[in-house]
């Protein structure tokens, strides 16, 4: 076989790049500010788990679509064939944990993303709410998978060269960041932080994306190579972009007494390099990301919705449009209202963190099935790493959700 060369590899490219605009959002924006402000460099091991932990899920996710020829539900039904209780637990869990961290996240994207279009335009919340539901609701009804690689892939390229630039000229401590990826430790008060960040980056309802997006690309095995390339070149470099914010937030902002309460305090460690243009490039970033996010997270959900349902069409089905829009204007509903991001997007993150390490476990499971992946099934470190990812996000799932409980009844 024939080696491919790196351009052709490019040119493959595409289902990853969905995924990282999912998770690259104000909800990231937002976790990764508080995260250096709080704790200046010391969570960004959290980042580095995740990163890790998403190439080796996808991965396994892609195999099921590709070798298996299969999408996560019916991978993860094949584990108990003949159980009809199975397959209904499958479906349920799916079901209720893609549409309420969906609907959640969607809600706390297009509240950030107005909030940075409104800042940059000097409009009032409702005008800049408007917008960006107007362009997602746009993309979700009009829109082609073709075009939203396209568009994700532009807008995560923008993100990318804004936030490392910005890194790089606040000189940050290197002593200090090395520390904090290969040090892992949670400091006091940053339980919640830590499962956010790992919550904002490791989503579980993308790892079913992924098993659909990569099945419906790709169909032989020769094709997990472009696979696995298409992963690692998108999952590193939205990695590096919540690494990048993270640091540059600990050297401009950590220990200043600066409160995050939204991702506007974003722009704020964009300062030093841009000065008076920090606010504006700050609110693009913030808008760019968050409308690259409000994409996605529709297409998403009408994609495994329209898949566990057996809606033809699939995708571009009626009723996936339907509740695409559903979660749109469920967003800029609650974005005229001007309700608070950070309280959206700290319960659509708890909520991810929680139903994660189920959907990791299963989907360990389902790649060590014989018959459905024959000679392609885990090796003895795919299921340790797998296992040590579903462990880890399964016990800081836990934690943050107690701690979640325990502010609401203290």
């Amino acid at each position: 076989m024939e080696k491919q060369s790196f351009s052709s590899k490019l040119k493959n490219m595409g289902p990853a790049a969905i995924i990282t605009s999912a998770f690259v959002g104000p909800g990231t924006i937002t976790a990764a500010t508080l995260a250096g402000v709080n704790f200046g460099y010391e969570l960004l091991w959290a980042v580095a788990f995740s990163v890790i932990s998403l190439i080796i899920l996808m991965e396994m996710s892609s195999r099921i679509g590709i070798i298996g020829n299969k999408n996560f539900m019916e991978a993860a039904i094949a584990i108990v064939p003949e159980n009809k209780g199975w397959k209904i637990f499958v479906n349920v869990l799916v079901g209720l944990s893609v549409a309420s961290v969906a609907f959640g996240f969607e809600a706390g994207n297009i509240i950030g993303s107005s909030l940075g279009l409104g800042d940059v335009i000097g409009s009032n919340q409702l005008v800049a709410a408007l917008i960006v539901g107007v362009l997602a609701l746009s993309t979700v009804l009009f829109g082609s998978t073709k075009a939203l690689e396209k568009i994700m892939l532009m807008f995560v390229s923008l993100m990318g060269v804004l936030f490392l630039v910005t890194m790089i000229f606040v000189g940050p401590s290197i002593p200090e960041i090395f520390s904090g990826i290969f040090l892992p430790s949670i400091p006091k008060g940053g339980a919640i932080t830590t499962i956010a960040l790992i919550g904002t980056t490791l989503i579980g309802i993308n790892l079913i994306l992924h098993s659909i997006t990569s099945k419906d690309k790709w169909n032989k095995v020769s094709d997990m190579e472009n696979a696995k390339f298409d992963i690692i070149v998108n999952v590193l470099i939205g990695g590096a972009i919540t690494i990048s914010i993270i640091i540059t937030s600990a050297a401009v902002l950590f220990d200043s007494g600066v409160v995050v309460d939204s991702p506007l305090v974003f722009s704020k460690q964009l300062e030093p390099v841009l000065g008076s243009w920090a606010r504006i490039v700050g609110g693009i970033g913030i808008f760019a990301a968050g409308l690259s996010s409000a994409i996605a997270v529709p297409y998403t959900l009408g994609t495994i919705f329209s898949r566990l349902f057996g809606w033809e069409g699939g995708r571009e089905s009626k009723q996936a449009k339907i509740l695409g829009a559903s979660a749109v204007i469920f967003g800029m509903v609650l974005a005229i209202l001007n309700t608070a991001p950070i309280q959206i997007i700290t319960a659509a993150q708890v909520t991810s963190g929680v139903s994660l390490p189920f959907i990791a476990i299963l989907l360990v499971i389902a790649t060590n099935n014989k018959k459905l992946l024959g000679e392609h099934t885990n090796t003895l470190v795919q299921n340790i790493l797998g296992v040590i990812a579903a462990l880890v996000t399964l016990g800081l799932g836990s934690w943050g959700l107690f701690g979640v409980i325990t502010r609401l009844l203290g």
